[in-house]
């Protein structure tokens, strides 16, 4: 009897080491991370990177899954309905949380989702062609109180932003055209099926270089450091600039484990300067290394911010 006393409790200490072992191993396999815009723009390229990066910190792949479509809700719906394991997570746009859920309805609220920090700032110009008679707000405003008017190409908010506001404050008519990838509304104003785009600096800085586009405003609260010598757009008589926060997010009820270990690798990868170096270099934007509860109170505070602007502009839905 005390032999097999013995042996149960050997297997039942062994047992309580294999499930600890399990439970401290995460993460297991590959991890598969949203991204709410298609290939070849400025966030899949932030994506790709930060992937990478996190994959070195993780120790397991991290594969980027562009899921483009409904202004960037579809891509939080899928996220939302997601298997809380660990196993996904997503990109987290403030604009898409705080802004387009109160215009469309969707099928998710923020309680759906873990934050677990934040992860760029993204800066934005707006773009014509080089023959375009739109050479400066003042210009795009004209336009858009003539009978023509102004199509627009965006991937959707924050980059409406400043085109709703004008539209309400002049009376002008602007008409938005949603593209899945901002590469698509940039080559859209190349191929003159739209007038303007307003998108990131990497997205046109070449094709300004090369005289096949033109910088008419920065639409952030700064000049953009690659096109110095462009005004904003307030300093080109209206008070609007926009700012586009991105943050990483999760299905609710993740394992306390794997949202812990999550958190700390994407603060670590976000504040490494090999990250921070990047993004500036590369795409002239700046990382934001939120930790989650920090991100988590930016996106709380915003939806009262947006719901203001959404009754200020009379903003209709998307």
């Amino acid at each position: 009897m005390k032999f097999r006393h013995v042996i149960l409790g050997c297997s039942c200490l062994m047992m309580g080491v294999a499930a600890n072992a399990e439970s401290v191993t995460y993460p297991t396999r590959s991890i598969s991370m949203s991204v709410p815009y298609g290939t070849g723009g400025s966030t899949d390229g932030v994506a790709r990177k930060f992937a990478q990066l996190l994959e070195a910190e993780l120790g397991q792949p991290i594969i980027v899954l562009n899921q483009p479509g409904a202004s960037g809700t579809l891509q939080l719906s899928n996220l939302s309905r997601a298997k809380p394991d660990g196993y996904t997570i997503g990109f987290y746009s403030y604009s898409t949380a705080t802004f387009t859920s109160q215009l469309l309805k969707v099928p998710y609220t923020k309680d759906d989702f873990e934050l677990l920090g934040g992860v760029a700032e993204f800066s934005y110009g707006i773009v014509a062609a080089p023959d375009s008679p739109i050479n400066n707000i003042q210009d795009l405003v004209q336009q858009a109180k003539a009978g023509k008017g102004v199509f627009y190409g965006v991937t959707g908010a924050p980059n409406n932003f400043p085109f709703l506001q004008l539209q309400k404050v002049t009376g002008g008519q602007f008409d938005q055209v949603t593209y899945k990838s901002s590469a698509e509304s940039i080559n859209a104003v190349l191929g003159k099926y739209v007038d303007v785009a307003l998108q990131g600096p990497s997205e046109y800085n070449e094709l300004v270089k090369a005289g096949k586009l033109k910088v008419i405003a920065s639409a952030s609260n700064y000049r953009l450091p690659w096109f110095p010598d462009t005004p904003t757009i307030k300093e080109q008589g209206f008070d609007f600039g926009i700012t586009g926060i991105i943050g990483v997010a999760a299905p609710k009820g993740i394992p306390e484990e794997a949202r812990a270990k999550l958190e700390a690798a994407i603060h670590k990868v976000v504040s490494s300067s090999e990250y921070g170096q990047y993004l500036v270099e590369r795409f002239g934007i700046k990382s934001y290394p939120a930790a989650a509860a920090e991100f988590s109170k930016y996106i709380d505070d915003g939806f009262p911010i947006m719901k203001a602007m959404i009754q200020t502009y009379d903003i209709q839905g998307l």
